[in-house]
């Protein structure tokens, strides 16, 4: 750990904020991002593990000269390429404060943990879940896809999948999916020892959402060949197109099939 005085942070942390506040107004001008010059990406993939640390100054030059001109293009306004979201000023401050703070918010009579619960109460108030209903704040939408499946892998289980995985499974879990689903899911399956084998990613209609037809022909095709379909992977905007999956029709089918319905609705 390299200690800072108050003064030396003071001075770092404004250049940082100037550094970035000068990006934010060049950006309606900027082009919305720049290629990395190859002698440049050759240099920063290829730099020799220091033996000794630099002066943080010089650590920002190299950020403002090498870094902060070739943005993936994100925080632009006319970037119209994935669905990565742009730096929102606010949001950066706020990681500033956090990070200043450094707190596990895992419990703990702290002011911290009190403001995360605080927003899992709006969320669940926005959504309209049950108060008493459990909720997390995690990193993204790929480990929300995975946490979620996780607990339907164990509510789903016809044994102590905990303690002794699938050994206790008669037949394979099989989940379904969109052909248009999120990549994240497939590797959900993988990493929740299910397998991408037993993950259906059904064909879409004409609007790219799950094709329902096609779904309940599934299902009923694995039940008939002794597999265990236990949950519907529905999309709630598709990376592609937007696409939103019948959502009503598919909580239907799920209550009807007594299948887990998991939405992903990290597109909003």
């Amino acid at each position: 750990m390299i200690d800072l005085t108050p003064d030396q942070f003071r001075q770092l942390g404004y250049r940082a904020v100037d550094l970035i506040a000068e990006q934010l107004a060049t950006l309606p001008e900027a082009p919305c991002r720049r290629r990395v010059p190859d002698a440049l990406r050759q240099r920063l993939l290829g730099q020799p593990l220091p033996g000794q640390g630099r002066p943080a100054g010089e650590v920002l030059d190299t950020v403002a000269e090498s870094v902060l001109p070739y943005p993936m293009g994100n925080i632009s306004p006319r970037f119209f390429a994935w669905v990565n979201s742009p730096a929102a000023p606010l949001a950066v401050l706020a990681e500033l404060l956090a990070a200043g703070l450094n707190s596990s918010v895992a419990g703990g009579d702290h002011a911290a943990t009190y403001v995360e619960h605080a927003v899992l109460g709006w969320l669940k108030r926005l959504l309209d879940y049950p108060v008493e209903s459990g909720s997390l704040l995690i990193s993204g939408g790929s480990m929300a896809n995975l946490v979620g499946l996780a607990v339907m892998r164990f509510v789903k289980a016809q044994g102590a999948i905990r303690a002794r995985g699938f050994r206790d499974e008669v037949a394979p879990m099989v989940v379904y999916t969109s052909a248009q689903g999120h990549s994240c899911i497939e590797k959900a399956v993988e990493l929740l020892g299910i397998g991408h084998d037993y993950l259906r990613k059904i064909a879409t209609d004409r609007d790219q959402r799950i094709d329902m037809e096609r779904l309940q022909a599934q299902i009923a095709a694995d039940r008939a060949a002794g597999l265990r379909p236990v949950c519907v992977v529905a999309s709630a905007g598709t990376v592609n197109t937007g696409a939103i999956d019948p959502l009503g029709a598919l909580a239907d089918l799920c209550a009807a099939e007594g299948l887990w319905f998991h939405v992903d609705g990290a597109y909003g």
